[in-house]
């Protein structure tokens, strides 16, 4: 019997339902309601979730005629078989049959995600479940979750979850992985979720897996993975029973309202069962992450330009040696460069008299790779230029072109303007330099190399607000190492307004002392600034341009001032990563102060 509390929260459900309807505008549009409900079903042959399951096949009728949608991809079965069953489709039904033998005493889910859709609007039904057991009872528990990306946190869609039994008489639990196929196998959704129905009460190796090959073994270099820290044991819920949400009294009083008013409120009380059965399993997060391969690589060999040869690895290229074969000389004909994380080689080459150069790449004594490579990407080898040309090729020509590092020419408190060349310089004729500051000219102006090279030259200026700026570069000013000069330039470049910029200061309140890495990004997550902390700190960050930015911070747990991966056998998780709740949208003039409490 329905308690007089449960009744009259029911009389205030109808009558804020009733209300709602009434305010809105009664007129629907034309051409009649879009059907937006997915089909429902209406029965099973035999029931869901029968025990004592016999033959080979099951049926499922709806109220409403429907289709499969890419079915062989979005149906998953567990235990997993060996052979997909054949699916039917007969009007409202659809018939299941299995074309391999079922085990004995075993419970089957066959979960078809949103594959089931109505051939009129396509709603799919969400998360529909068949189960049925061969033996004398059903498994009846349940574990839910949800899987997201590890290093920006977003939901990561069709991504198997899959559950292992710790009863392998031969492989230990945490190689089953890499072996066996899981007992039990769901997928993600779009929102990252994902259900696993019919379990066994006994405790399960929970993994998440992009699998790339569709085979459920980790066996692929990009297919990315996540795992629980320790075995988990699943939960059990009594199923809703959608009829007891009704008493006879309350019964009475829907019965007496229109149809659609009925539809409503079934619709909202059902909404609102199921999300508060749903809330009450404990939700298991997995974060997936694609392993570091420790193996040394040569990813790729790339002809940047003439004379200009790329080495990019996979790690850092300290134990690499690059060998030329087929050329020497006894003056330095090439000049080494390594990038900030010295997993790229930069090679800059002299005019040499031959175009194809030979090379062996050797990490330690092991040979990475053999290469021929052309040096210069215009110039066709002998015998296949023809007369014409010959003569075009020497007629064409070349200047050593050059880089600007301010961002849309405007120079910040704190920086230095620098023209970063295409290749090493060998002079700088500084009689044909003009530097102008305002109205002041200056001719032979100060600059310096900022790299061995002599490729990075920088020119300091005295830093003035509203300033506008400008580098003249005379023709043939700039030679680099081969003879090739730059073309008449003016680099231009200008300072604003301290009262154009904002300013924005953090508190950091990490959880305990560690190395922290805080990013601060523009609003597509592109790194524009990185700081380092390990405990509370404020960190104030001074001429910022208008604009939305995002705060991230990285849990840098081995202080190499980076992100890195987990290892799932060593059972190291990847480094956490947090973001800040909110965008900080900063304004000019304007000081913004954040209070940041990391979890």
């Amino acid at each position: 019997m329905l308690s007089v509390r449960h009744f009259l929260n029911l009389i205030c459900l109808v009558v804020c339902v009733i209300s709602l309807i009434r305010c809105a505008h009664p007129v629907q549009p034309g051409g009649g309601p879009k059907d937006d409900d997915p089909p429902q079903v209406l029965r099973s042959e035999p029931k869901n979730r029968s025990p004592n399951f016999e033959g080979n096949k099951f049926s499922v009728t709806f109220d409403e005629y429907i289709e499969l949608d890419n079915i062989s991809q979005k149906v998953m079965i567990s235990p997993p078989m060996g052979k997909l069953p054949e699916f039917k489709v007969k009007g409202k039904s659809i018939q299941v049959k299995f074309r391999e033998e079922l085990k004995e005493n075993t419970t089957y889910s066959v979960y078809f995600g949103d594959a089931i859709v109505d051939i009129t609007e396509r709603n799919p039904i969400l998360n529909y479940t068949y189960i049925f057991s061969t033996g004398d009872r059903v498994d009846s528990m349940s574990l839910h979750g949800n899987v997201i990306d590890a290093f920006n946190l977003q939901p990561a869609q069709d991504v198997y979850a899959m559950l292992y039994k710790d009863n392998n008489d031969t492989l230990p639990l945490d190689s089953l992985f890499f072996n066996i196929q899981p007992y039990y196998v769901s997928k993600t959704d779009v929102n990252g979720d994902f259900h696993l129905n019919g379990l066994a009460d006994e405790p399960y190796l929970l993994v998440a897996l992009t699998d790339l090959n569709g085979n459920y073994f980790y066996d692929q270099p990009g297919e990315t993975i996540g795992f629980n820290d320790s075995l988990l044991m699943p939960q059990y819920l009594k199923p809703i029973d959608i009829d007891s949400l009704f008493s006879d009294s309350a019964f009475m009083i829907y019965d007496s309202l229109d149809y659609d008013i009925q539809e409503k409120i079934i619709d909202s009380l059902i909404y609102d069962t199921i999300k508060k059965f749903d809330e009450q399993f404990t939700q298991h997060e997995l974060k997936i992450f694609k392993e570091a391969d420790s193996t040394q690589k040569l990813f790729k060999t790339s002809l940047v330009s003439k004379n200009i040869i790329e080495f990019s690895f996979a790690w850092p290229a300290d134990s690499i040696l690059i060998k030329p074969l087929n050329f020497s000389a006894d003056t330095t004909w090439y000049i080494e460069e390594l990038s900030a994380k010295h997993d790229t080689v930069t090679w800059f080459f002299k005019n040499l008299p031959i175009d194809t150069l030979e090379l062996v790449v050797l990490n330690n004594s092991d040979t990475l790779e053999h290469i021929f490579t052309r040096l210069d990407p215009k110039r066709k080898l002998p015998g296949q230029q023809s007369r014409k040309e010959k003569k075009e090729e020497a007629k064409r020509k070349e200047y050593l072109d050059f880089t600007f590092n301010l961002n849309r020419n405007v120079l910040k408190p704190g920086q230095i303007p620098t023209i970063t060349f295409k290749h090493p310089v060998d002079t700088i004729l500084t009689d044909s330099l003009l530097l102008i500051a305002g109205t002041d000219s200056i001719w032979q102006p100060e600059f310096s190399f900022a790299d061995s090279l002599h490729r990075n030259v920088q020119f300091p200026v005295e830093y003035v607000e509203g300033t506008k700026y400008s580098i003249r570069l005379a023709d043939s000013s700039v030679i680099d190492w081969n003879g090739m000069h730059n073309k008449e330039s003016n680099v231009n470049f200008a300072t604003r307004s301290s009262r154009d910029y904002g300013v924005l200061v953090i508190s950091l309140h990490p959880p305990h002392e560690q190395d922290y890495v805080l990013q601060l990004m523009s609003d597509k997550e592109n790194i524009l600034k990185e700081m380092y902390f390990q405990s509370d700190t404020t960190i104030t960050i001074e001429n910022l341009d208008p604009a939305a930015y995002i705060l991230k911070v990285i849990f840098d747990d081995n202080g190499n001032r980076q992100w890195d991966n987990g290892n799932y056998g060593y059972k190291i998780q990847a480094e956490k990563v947090g973001y800040y709740n909110q965008t900080i949208s900063v304004r000019a003039n304007w000081e913004m102060v954040e209070d940041w409490i990391i979890k």
